[in-house]
């Protein structure tokens, strides 16, 4: 028996409770892309990809055992000598963090993802029983996937809940050609628009060097057809919506 259990993960918990857990702490599961973004902490895309997030040698038990909560060099089951501290779970902050913070992303115990199927919910991140480089059960690299019922409750499988922040919508401002687009849409208070410009209008005016100067009144008739409009920014995706 653990002293202190209360800082270990909560295991023996089905997808469901997870999910429903997460919910009324006003938090939710993590998507499967947003959790391995997190894993990797900045080592992803085809050339900067590590194994694990302390390297890529996948023999160095003694260095591993510094990081993750894994099963040892013993044969399974029966030869767990516990030389990273624990025969089962361990304490979340026990091994440090990776380099964005977030503890036991590897080993300890799998983790419930957002997605999936009923018969085929998806876990991440190996557990305590899985091995370095999958002579045991799992590899447990930063990849480590696996899929299992959802009402699956075993002693190696957790979870941990995710929030994203609030996006802010951004605006800027670009040129309108009423005479080549039509007239700017107007929206009132109830968020109706009188006319909607065509689409795909943007950027599509190309300056010619050799093109003459404008006199003024060329240039006031054009300030007068371009005008400048309010749009959202394009922006990149946030966790919540991997």
């Amino acid at each position: 028996v653990y002293r202190n259990p209360e800082n270990h993960p909560v295991v023996h918990v089905s997808h469901k409770d997870a999910a429903e857990y997460c919910k009324w702490v006003g938090k939710r599961l993590p998507g499967e892309w947003e959790w391995e973004a997190a894993a990797r902490a900045g080592h992803y895309g085809p050339s900067n990809r590590t194994l694990y997030a302390w390297g890529d040698d996948d023999e160095d038990w003694e260095l591993a055992s510094k990081h993750a909560n894994l099963w040892g060099p013993g044969a399974f089951p029966h030869e767990n000598d516990a030389l990273d501290g624990y025969r089962a779970t361990s304490p979340v902050k026990h091994y440090p963090p990776n380099a964005l913070g977030f503890y036991d992303m590897t080993g300890n115990v799998w983790e419930w993802q957002r997605g999936g199927k009923h018969k085929a919910r998806i876990v991440r991140g190996g557990s305590f029983v899985d091995s370095l480089n999958g002579t045991v059960n799992h590899a447990a690299t930063l990849g480590a996937r696996a899929t299992i019922h959802a009402t699956t409750t075993t002693a190696n499988v957790g979870f941990r809940c995710a929030k994203a922040p609030k996006r802010r919508t951004e605006y800027h401002y670009v040129y309108h050609d009423e005479e080549l687009h039509g007239q700017l849409a107007v929206e009132d208070q109830f968020g109706k628009r009188d006319t909607i410009p065509q689409m795909g209008w943007e950027d599509q005016h190309v300056w010619d060097e050799e093109e003459e100067e404008l006199d003024d009144d060329a240039l006031l008739k054009l300030e007068q057809t371009r005008k400048k409009k309010k749009v959202v920014k394009k922006r990149e995706r946030y966790s919540n919506e991997l």
